[in-house]
């Protein structure tokens, strides 16, 4: 048998952009074929992640500015929040509620041994460190507080944040309560302390306007006033004195000269002259006139009418000074007996009136003095009435601003022991979670998509860097050695070649295998791949996104995918029918 001919090596094969489509088509399954085996890999393997749920439960709680600068900045603010609502205590208070303990180690009193106080005290820490408290709104009104928890329990995931905030509210409900209740108890010990100060004050002042009854007028001009119209009644008490003193001394005349000369008049009676009287009471009209031109009209002493009135005026008071104050009011003439008796009468009359305005007389005199002794002490004496006046308004003022904030107080305490108050309040609770917040869906699938690219693309790469390593080495030993030691049907670059000898010398089972391999096992291991493919993302699916459907894939995976293929074929026909 002749032996084949070798191509030169620095001769370009003459199969070789065959081999290049071939190794092009080997490349493109191989990147398929990683691709979809690291896809499946990550859909299956994401199936063994913890799964996460969060609750968020959302409450506000009304801002009292006064109260929130005495708290300090809202640093401080907030970190003391978050101790009261999620710190160490109100985590173990909420665990112990929702039942925690119940797995870990007791005594037979009931109480954890100290390896179930560790694994309390671990179960806490975990749970603290998977509680998170957002505040979404912050104003100087109000405040929106998130509490958000996450378990791998849905169950949990919701209850715990419910039973946070509630504990919280029901916290500070109580502290306020008890805070109130001081502040009431307080406040009535105020209102009381102060009502008896008052009851001092007015009794005080009651006693001091009773000792000092009349004595103190709002206006000091009251008393120049009452003094004025004393000296003035003085005065004229005086003069009916005076009048009353000469009655009776011409009384005692006529009496005398009646006992001396039987035939003169019995009786003379004399008084004020009328004449007089009518006088000063001109004198008083004319002057009021006068004064209502000045004051009311604006006149001057030039005006003809002021000239006429002072005039008048100046007549006038001539004629009452010319006028005498007494003249004789009666004369009785009586030779009878009975005319001495009379005359005694009358001169017991007029002794009677002396005595009347004597005792006036002394009477304004003295209350004259009383009023000077007043006007004398009516600075201190008022002084000392207006202090305790002072002290009585001061104390009913302080009574009516205790009694304010008592009945707030009061109002707040019955408002927040009913529980309607808005000082906190829940505005949503945290809602049963269906679909776990890790893993998500759509960062699984992007995950093992991109995973599964990059794979791929990676194991071809290194193909293609040591296949071309393989054949620089395979063309560095045809230079150096004798190309007849390679192998046949290899070139100088390292390819399989078929030369027309070695495509004669391929046996029919070996075409054979080659048909089965690229038309039957190519097939069905893609077919298998998109199987396995198509179940894992199915899987993956119904596990994050339905739970329920998922145990019943998870249970008979036929009977789910012939069920579901049977509802949509159903339902497609459905539709067709309605369509039609």
């Amino acid at each position: 048998m002749a032996e084949p001919v070798r191509p030169d090596p620095q001769d370009t094969p003459p199969s070789r952009p065959k081999a290049r489509h071939v190794r092009k088509t080997w490349g493109t399954r191989f990147f398929l074929v990683s691709a979809a085996l690291f896809a499946i890999v990550a859909l299956v393997g994401a199936q063994y992640m913890p799964l996460k749920y969060t609750g968020t439960a959302v409450f506000h709680r009304h801002t009292d500015p006064a109260a929130e600068e005495r708290a300090g900045s809202f640093e401080t603010i907030k970190l003391t929040l978050e101790h009261e609502l999620g710190g160490r205590e109100a985590v173990k208070r909420a665990a112990e509620e929702l039942g925690l303990t119940r797995g870990l180690k007791q005594g037979a009193d009931g109480s954890l041994t100290p390896d179930g106080q560790k694994a309390f005290q671990e179960l806490v820490q975990k749970l603290m460190e998977n509680i998170q408290i957002k505040w979404p709104v912050r104003s100087e009104q109000v405040d929106l507080i998130s509490v958000s928890f996450t378990h791998d329990t849905p169950d949990l995931a919701q209850s715990m944040p419910d039973t946070l905030v509630r504990n919280y509210i029901d916290q500070v409900s109580g502290e306020m309560v008890s805070r109130l209740d001081k502040s009431h108890k307080f406040l009535q010990e105020r209102v009381g302390e102060v009502d008896t100060r008052l009851g001092l004050a007015v009794k005080r002042r009651v006693e001091f306007e009773t000792q000092h009854a009349g004595k103190l007028p709002r206006d000091p001009g009251v008393f120049d006033r009452e003094m004025r119209e004393i000296s003035a009644d003085i005065d004229t008490v005086r003069r009916q004195q005076e009048v009353a003193v000469q009655q009776r001394e011409r009384l005692k005349e006529i009496a005398e000269a009646a006992k001396a000369n039987p035939d003169a008049p019995s009786q003379v009676v004399k008084g004020l002259n009328p004449k007089l009287g009518e006088l000063k009471k001109d004198l008083s009209k004319y002057e009021r006139i006068l004064d209502d031109q000045f004051v009311l009209k604006g006149m001057t002493e030039r005006d003809p009418i002021i000239q006429r009135l002072r005039k008048r005026i100046g007549e006038i008071k001539k004629e009452i000074e010319e006028t005498p104050e007494e003249a004789v009011l009666q004369t009785v003439f009586s030779k009878n007996s009975s005319a001495a008796e009379e005359l005694a009468v009358a001169l017991a009359g007029v002794q009677s009136q002396v005595d009347l305005a004597t005792r006036e007389l002394d009477r304004l005199q003295k209350r004259h003095r009383e009023i000077q002794t007043l006007l004398a002490d009516y600075a201190p004496t008022r002084q000392q009435y207006l202090d305790i006046i002072r002290k009585c308004d001061e104390l009913e003022g302080e009574k009516a601003n205790w009694q304010i904030r008592l009945t707030e107080v009061r109002m707040a305490l019955s408002a927040e022991a009913a529980r309607q108050r808005t000082h906190l309040e829940t505005v949503q609770l945290a809602e049963r979670q269906f679909l776990p917040e890790s893993p998500k869906l759509s960062h699984v699938l992007g995950f093992a998509l991109i995973g599964g690219l990059a794979f791929g693309g990676l194991l071809v790469f290194i193909h293609n860097v040591v296949n071309r390593s393989i054949a620089k080495t395979f063309v560095f030993l045809a230079r150096v050695l004798d190309p007849s030691a390679l192998p046949l049907g290899v070139s100088a670059f390292g390819h399989s070649e078929a030369p027309g000898d070695a495509a004669e010398a391929e046996t029919r089972s070996d075409r054979m295998r080659r048909i089965v391999w690229r038309f039957v096992l190519q097939p069905a291991i893609a077919v298998i791949l998109v199987a396995l493919l198509a179940a894992a993302i199915l899987n993956i699916t119904l596990w994050l996104n339905y739970p329920d459907q998922y145990e019943q894939w998870k249970t008979d995976p036929t009977a789910y995918v012939s069920e579901r293929v049977h509802a949509g074929i159903v339902e497609r026909l459905r539709e067709r029918w309605e369509a039609a």
